[in-house]
Formats: C-alpha cells, sequence, structure tokens
C-alpha cells in the first residue's frame, strides 16, 4: 500500500525552523519535532490543517493559544517562542519535550498508583496555579494535554479553548473533551478556575481506577451525566483506594462550582496532605488488586510536599519528596527540553546512555559551550553596563516578603507588606492553631524575593473549622455511621435499648442534636433499638378463657383456643398454657390456652359388657 508523504517533512518555515516528523496529530492542527536553525535547538511547530485557515474561529483559536502560552513561564508549562506563517503553514514554535502523553501511558498500564497518580496531579495543579495567576482558564485539561517527559518533567500543554476569566467564558456551542467538561460548560453558566478543578478531578478519578466516572456512546448523554450526576468514589471500581484520595476526588468533582476547593493551590495544598497520611501499602496500590504494584521501568519526578500543619502551608520550608510516574520506553536517548530535568532513574539512565552514548556527548558538549558563551557575553554586558552608568546609583526592583508571625494583626502585616512595595490582597482559610482575624502567614511566604508592586497574599485565620451535625434518627446504624462520617465526625458509643416505636437496628436517639456545629472528628454517640421488650407470660391456669384471653390480647399476644376434658378444672376455665408462666415472648407471638370441657363424661355399662364378650 502507497503512503502518504506528509509535504511539510522537510520544509524550513520562514528560513528558520525545519520540520523533521510528525510528533501528533490534532482535531486543529498537526504537531511536528523540529530544528530551531538560529538557535541550534530541538522545537516542536505546531501548524494548523490547511482546510480551517479560512474559519475564522479556529485562526482566533490559535491566535489566542500563543498569546495566552506566551502570558506564561512555569516549569510545568509548555513554552510558545514563536508565532509565525508563510505561504505554506500557519504555525506556532513550542518547547520540545521528549515524552508520552498521559492518556498513552493510561491506554498501556490501564491506571497509575496512587503515588504516582499524586505526583501527576501535582504537576498539572502547579502548572494551573500559574495559569489561574495570570488571569486564564484553561477549560480543554485531558490526558492527551498532559505531557510525561522520559527526563522526569511533567508538562502541561494546549491552550488552543483558553479564556481570561474577565471575557464571556459561554458559547453557543460545547467546546471541550465531553468526557472531562465541567457542568457549569454544559449549562452555559459561566466558567472560573474552579471549571479546570472539576476536569483535574476527573482525571485523578481515571489515573486511579483507569477510566472516566461517566462514558457513554451518545456524547450528550455524558454531558447530560455531568451536570445531574455525583462522581462515584475511586474505591467503588478500586477496592483500596483510599479514602482520604475518594475524599478530594468528591471535592473536586462538585456539581456547583462553590463547593469545590477554591483555587489550585487549595486542592494541592489538600493533595500534598493526603500524600503525607496514606501508607506505602496505599500508595503503591496496584490496580483493583489491593497489593503494591510490581516493579517496573519508571520516569523520576519531583513533588513538593508540605508535612507541616495545612492551616499552615506556606510557614515551613517544604520537604522535597521524589516520587515516580511511570514510563512505557526502553533506550531512550537524552530528552532536548526546557527548564532543569529530574534525574532519571538508575535503570534509565542506564538505558538512555547505552542507546546513543555519542549523540548524549554531543548534547553535552554543545550545552556547555552555550553555557560558556552565555557567561562570556553576560559578563560583557556586565562592564558596558558599569562603565556607562558608573556613576548613578542601582535602584532595587525586587524585595524579600518580609516575616508575618501567626497570629499578628492583619493591619500590621499590611503595613509591612506595604513599605516593602508590595500590593496586598487577603484570603482567609480555617485554621485550627491561629484565632479568627488573626493573621496565619503569608503567601508567597516570608523571605521570598519578588518584585515591588508584586501581589502578597495575606492569609487571614476563619478559625476552627466547624461541621453540622446531622439528624440520624430512625436511620439504620450503618446508614448513621455513613452520614456521621461523611460529615466529618465520628461515632462514638454506641448503646442498645428496648423501643416500641423504633425498629430493631435503628437509631433512638444522638448526643448532638441536629445542624449542630462541632469541630472535625467530634464524637457523636448513639442509642440503637434492641426491638421492642420481650413480654413475661402471666400464670392464667384456672382462669376462665375469656379473663385469660382478654389479658394476654391486651399484651399484644395472640391466642389459639384448645379444648380438653379435665377432672380438676371447670368447664371453660383455661388448664394450662404454653408457652408457660414467666416464659419471654415478644408482640404478635402465638399462646395456646388449653380450655376444660369439663369432666369425661363415663361410658353406658352395656357398652362395656359387650366388649367384654366381643373381646
Amino acid at each position: 500500500m502507497k503512503t502518504l508523504h506528509d509535504p511539510l517533512l522537510g520544509v524550513v518555515l520562514n528560513e528558520r525552523y525545519r520540520v523533521e516528523s510528525v510528533i501528533a496529530r490534532g482535531g486543529m492542527a498537526m504537531v511536528y519535532r523540529g530544528t530551531d536553525l538560529r538557535l541550534d535547538r530541538e522545537v516542536a511547530i505546531k501548524v494548523m490543517h490547511q482546510h480551517l485557515l479560512d474559519d475564522e474561529t479556529f485562526v482566533e483559536r490559535f491566535r489566542r493559544e500563543a498569546i495566552h502560552a506566551a502570558r506564561l513561564s512555569h516549569p510545568n508549562l509548555i513554552a510558545v517562542h514563536d508565532q509565525g506563517s508563510d505561504d505554506r503553514a500557519v504555525y506556532l514554535v513550542m518547547d520540545y519535550l521528549e515524552s508520552v502523553t498521559l492518556r498513552k501511558e493510561l491506554k498501556h498500564r490501564g491506571s497509575l498508583t496512587p503515588r504516582q497518580a499524586i505526583v501527576v496531579t501535582d504537576a498539572i495543579l502547579a502548572a494551573l496555579e500559574a495559569v489561574h495567576g495570570a488571569g486564564i482558564i484553561h477549560r480543554d485539561l485531558k490526558p492527551d494535554n498532559v505531557l510525561l517527559g522520559t527526563d522526569g518533567q511533567i508538562k502541561l500543554a494546549d491552550f488552543g479553548l483558553a479564556r481570561a476569566v474577565s471575557t464571556s467564558t459561554t458559547t453557543k456551542t460545547l467546546i471541550g473533551t465531553v468526557g472531562y467538561v465541567a457542568p457549569e460548560l454544559v449549562t452555559r453558566t459561566g466558567a472560573d478556575e474552579r471549571t479546570d478543578l472539576y476536569t483535574v478531578g476527573i482525571m485523578l478519578y481515571e489515573m486511579l481506577t483507569g477510566s472516566q466516572p461517566y462514558t457513554d456512546d451518545v456524547p450528550i448523554q455524558v454531558a447530560y451525566r455531568h451536570v445531574h450526576d455525583t462522581v462515584p468514589a475511586p474505591s467503588e471500581a478500586v477496592a483500596g483506594v483510599s479514602p482520604t484520595l475518594d475524599a478530594i476526588v468528591l471535592w473536586a468533582t462538585s456539581r456547583k462550582p462553590e463547593d469545590r476547593p477554591a483555587d489550585a493551590s487549595e486542592l494541592r495544598l489538600a493533595l500534598a496532605e493526603a500524600r503525607t497520611q496514606l501508607s506505602e501499602e496505599e500508595l503503591d496500590l496496584a490496580e483493583g488488586s489491593g497489593a503494591p504494584v510490581a516493579d517496573a521501568p519508571v520516569l523520576t519526578a519531583t513533588i513538593t510536599i508540605d508535612d507541616g500543619d495545612p492551616a499552615e502551608p506556606r510557614q515551613k520550608e517544604p520537604k522535597a519528596r521524589t516520587d515516580e510516574i511511570p514510563y512505557l520506553a526502553e533506550g531512550e536517548d537524552d530528552a532536548t527540553s526546557a527548564g532543569a530535568p529530574a534525574p532519571l532513574a538508575p535503570a534509565a539512565a542506564a538505558a538512555a546512555r547505552s542507546a546513543a552514548p555519542a549523540e548524549g556527548l554531543r548534547h553535552s558538549g554543545r550545552n556547555r559551550r552555550r553555557t560558556r558563551t552565555a557567561l562570556g557575553l553576560s559578563a560583557a554586558a556586565a562592564v558596558i553596563a558599569l562603565a556607562g552608568w558608573g556613576a548613578i546609583a542601582s535602584v532595587e526592583t525586587t524585595a524579600e516578603v518580609p516575616a508575618a508571625v501567626a497570629g499578628q494583626e492583619q493591619a500590621d502585616v499590611a503595613s509591612a507588606l506595604t513599605a516593602a512595595g508590595f500590593t496586598t490582597a487577603t484570603r482567609e482559610q480555617f485554621s485550627t492553631a491561629v484565632p479568627a482575624g488573626k493573621v496565619i502567614g503569608t503567601e508567597p511566604a516570608a523571605g521570598t524575593e519578588l518584585d515591588k508592586d508584586a501581589v502578597v497574599t495575606i492569609l487571614v485565620s476563619k478559625g476552627e473549622e466547624l461541621f453540622a451535625a446531622p439528624d440520624v434518627s430512625k436511620m439504620t446504624e450503618s446508614e448513621a455511621r455513613s452520614a456521621i462520617e461523611g460529615a466529618s465526625l465520628q461515632v462514638g458509643a454506641v448503646d442498645r435499648e428496648h423501643s416500641s416505636s423504633v425498629p430493631e437496628g435503628s437509631v433512638i436517639s444522638q448526643s448532638l442534636e441536629r445542624g449542630e456545629e462541632v469541630a472535625k472528628g467530634t464524637e457523636i454517640d448513639l442509642v440503637v433499638s434492641k426491638g421492642a421488650e420481650p413480654l413475661v407470660i402471666p400464670d392464667v391456669t384456672g382462669v376462665s378463657y375469656e379473663a385469660a384471653y382478654g389479658r394476654l390480647a391486651r399484651m399484644g399476644l395472640r391466642i389459639a383456643k384448645d379444648e380438653v376434658y379435665s377432672d380438676h378444672t371447670p368447664k371453660g376455665d383455661v388448664v394450662a398454657h404454653y408457652p408457660k408462666a414467666a416464659a419471654k415472648k415478644n408482640p404478635g407471638d402465638l399462646v395456646i390456652l388449653k380450655v376444660s370441657k369439663g369432666k369425661e363424661p363415663e361410658k353406658p355399662k352395656d357398652e362395656d359388657t359387650k366388649a367384654d364378650d366381643d373381646s
């Protein structure tokens, strides 16, 4: 079969960017690996499909992607270096990262371990902190747009659907990938940063379970479920997933934006706190097995975890942990990409070196030459600057964020920040250690060097977070436990009492009233019904049947009558009964009353004589 040749392969765009090979194809563009001939470096070139050039909507999205991406600089974001066009193509020039997409990794492995999922999600959220900080929402997060680099880097790409938060975010048609779309995009009620967080929650669910929560051959059915259904907990699909990760997924995927984390930083902090709480077995859980995953080729990536009080996330020096995400390729060469790469795992590093040692040395030597050249140019520029401006005092344009002691007054901290040249903002958050209205700290933390006029957020305590006690009366004990634990509280002592009005196994009463607000983890004591108290059968022998019947019926018992002859009990009185006196029975149980028919009649004598003759 004849293979079609891509006409752009080998072409040099604008006498600078040579198109080398195809990396991926998307609905709007092709992505190629290329070479920047001017700077002698590998780049990724995103070229818009020719048939879309006449569509102003797609051209505008393509142009907007370049504008948004160019405004951002972050280790977890693919940077756009250039935008251009010639008579053959309209294109963007971006970082080149030797990588696979998260989509491809999930297709191969099925799912990630919780440890790996946390690493990838943390990198996505770190990128979103920069994206949202620039006033942009991504709107098209999905595994296809998350790149897992062979050198350990994790980067977010593709801003084709990104919009500024301040602009209208509703459209006449639903744009985005339906499996990850937030409810507000379906209902066209507008979007903000929390829209991206919903998608992050869906992606975390998929990483943990290997599938999206909603699937259907008809896309509108999937969109409908995003609006009307509650995303299930990952542990329902994969046994052994920690309840802590369940809670994070359900929090991020709340249908109402106001019920989700306020921003990427808050969700990232919760994820980091969860990472410190999970055991090694919970972190390395293999898909669906409840056991740690077996050793496999891995790619390292660095995640920063704060082991301190979650209420004071920015006041302690973070501890760096190195966790792993899987990578499939064996014997890959060193990747060329921007940013400082994390070290390869030993096995991967060895494979990389053995695959192409000469190429690795060539890159290494070229990098050293570039470094020496850059240092030389910097030194020369410094000498020239000093000669021209030696008589003028230098003006400091940066400053360190002053210390903010937990418990300080907000006005005092704001004054110190203003005096240092910063603009201030405030954000409230719960704290168990700092009284309400007092300062927890700042974001960025004290000692961080920033440009003057940068915004420093003062974190103000809202006091300890309180949780409302649910009403669990008349619930079964298991239902009550679920409701109490779902409200971030705990079940305390459980007493059991008889009740004629509450079924056995259901809650009679609770120690906290409905809606009473208490601290997280507060215990609620329960009284659970043992059912109706057993009835003690009275002694009704020798009593008339009518009197015995009335007494037992009023107790809620059922009565059966068995008439017998008795030489000692008058006719119509009770000879005996079963169960006997003092036996315990439940309401509705049967009591048999043996009632006297009087003495048994004597047989006639002639009948007795006849009987003797017959014998």
